[in-house]
């Protein structure tokens, strides 16, 4: 891996240093459970107590240490794996769910937007009662609901409950 990607390059003799170091303390750790072991099992022959079976209860500690700094030795290489090995998966599930999700998240945000903006009424302009969007006449008074109102000043249709003109922004009246 190319130095300028790595977040500290002086890391790199630590990281050799525990690769030595790492597999010597196991196999060490090994050694000394193989040499304990072997006196446990040759004991059997004989009515002595076994003599190095010590060599047990430091080879496991020694074991555990030694797998451990090998552990962190091997750390960076492993997450670079696993990396490599899930990222085109995670790639190609986020992408699927972005595809597969569209028109719900759109229903959804649909009808959130419908939530906060409130149902949406249109004021008489005979009588001034509030009315359904869609309605064309007046629940109230029966006369006609205007769905634009025009500007006097310069004629534009405006939206019916606006009260300044969109394009010069005088009143509406």
């Amino acid at each position: 891996m190319k130095d300028e990607n790595r977040l500290n390059s002086g890391h790199d003799q630590i990281r050799l240093v525990l690769r030595i170091v790492g597999p010597a303390i196991l196999a060490t750790g090994l050694l000394f459970l193989v040499v304990g072991m072997a006196s446990f099992f040759t004991s059997f022959g004989s009515f002595q107590p076994p003599k190095y079976f010590w060599c047990c209860f430091v080879g496991i500690p020694l074991m555990g240490v030694g797998l451990a700094i090998t552990k962190f030795a091997y750390m960076g290489a492993v997450f670079r794996y696993i990396s490599a090995e899930s990222a085109p998966v995670a790639k190609d599930t986020i992408n699927y769910m972005a595809v597969e999700t569209r028109d719900a998240v759109r229903h959804v945000a649909g009808a959130v937007r419908e939530g906060f903006a409130g149902e949406r009424k249109v004021r008489c302009s005979n009588c001034g009662v509030e009315n359904d969007a869609e309605a064309r006449f007046c629940d109230q008074c029966g006369s006609k609901v205007l769905t634009d109102r025009r500007c006097h000043e310069c004629g534009a249709s405006n939206d019916a409950n606006a009260r300044y003109c969109d394009d010069c922004g005088s009143s509406l009246g």
